[in-house]
């Protein structure tokens, strides 16, 4: 008993060390505690919709819940949990990105459902809560321990994050080390997955489907986006994965009159090496450009 005692100790005092961190979802939970009567926009989506979408740049106030490697169930549980707060709620910014549908969904004891619960008070566990679930460092002490590290005492962490969690300092990536120069870009390495998994492909776009229809039934208006991709990541898709992507988004615009689409994955006339981070994420001037993109599809619904 009287080793629990100290490592029970400090896990307390670790847990109140991240808590001190300014990390997105904090800030995210802040802005939806503080402005959730005005909120008319709600983006969601992996990470590609959190570099892509500056609410400060909206023209309608907006919320964009998007965080890295989040699927559409973590999104629909965000949705679901927090829609009932939001008496203006219009507007809803969905990511249907290159491989989305094909890659399998997070299990119900995913780590982010902690960060969901503590800052959101969204319950994505689909089961009762128990106090454990509201500790963040524990949800995932090797992620926070290096996030610890990188901000108390390598000071690493040069985030600046807006009041609406959006990091607008956000350029030091592959693309910035490259100095942006195409020749060299055209070379560099980078992960892109191009398996196929049609089994998952079924079950995620039926469950996609089931989202669009709740959205329907709630009256709002969606807009389903495909983020941008830097022309070398676009070749190396699998075609088979765009293909069958591309067929559930026109299915999807005949189907919702509720529903436009948003489809700039393979905009690279507006979209330069400048605007994105890495081949497959913008930085925050393409999010400016991107941001514009989503206000002119705005003004189109009203």
């Amino acid at each position: 008993m009287g080793f629990f005692i100290p490592v029970i100790i400090a896990y307390f005092i670790l847990e109140l060390l991240v808590l001190n961190i300014p990390i997105n979802y904090k800030v995210f939970g802040t802005y939806l505690d503080t402005h959730f009567q005005e909120i008319e926009v709600m983006a969601l989506g992996s990470s590609q919709m959190k570099c892509g979408f500056n609410p400060a740049l909206s023209d309608e106030n907006a919320i964009n819940f998007a965080s890295t490697s989040q699927h559409h169930n973590e999104d629909f549980h965000i949705l679901k949990g927090t829609i009932d707060r939001l008496p203006k709620l219009k507007y809803v910014l969905l990511e249907v990105s290159y491989n989305h549908l094909e890659l399998p969904h997070h299990p119900n004891d995913y780590w982010k459902n902690t960060i969901y619960l503590k800052y959101y008070n969204v319950n994505a566990f689909e089961r009762p809560t128990w106090f454990k679930d509201r500790l963040v460092y524990l949800s995932n002490p090797r992620f926070y321990s290096h996030k610890l590290m990188d901000y108390y005492f390598y000071k690493t962490d040069h985030s600046q994050l807006n009041e609406y969690g959006f990091d607008i300092n956000n350029y030091e990536g592959a693309f910035k080390k490259l100095n942006y120069d195409e020749t060299k870009i055209a070379s560099h390495k980078f992960k892109i997955i191009d398996r196929e998994d049609t089994a998952i492909f079924k079950k995620n776009t039926a469950y996609l489907f089931e989202m669009l229809d709740y959205l329907q039934a709630k009256k709002l208006k969606v807009i389903v986006a495909t983020p941008p991709l830097y022309k070398t990541y676009l070749k190396e898709r699998n075609p088979n994965v765009v293909q069958r992507r591309d067929i559930v988004l026109s299915v999807i615009k005949k189907k919702y009159n509720n529903v436009i689409l948003l489809k700039e994955e393979t905009d690279t006339l507006q979209f330069t090496a400048k605007d994105f981070l890495n081949e497959n994420h913008l930085n925050p001037d393409g999010a400016k450009k991107f941001t514009a993109l989503v206000n002119q599809k705005l003004d189109s619904l009203n």
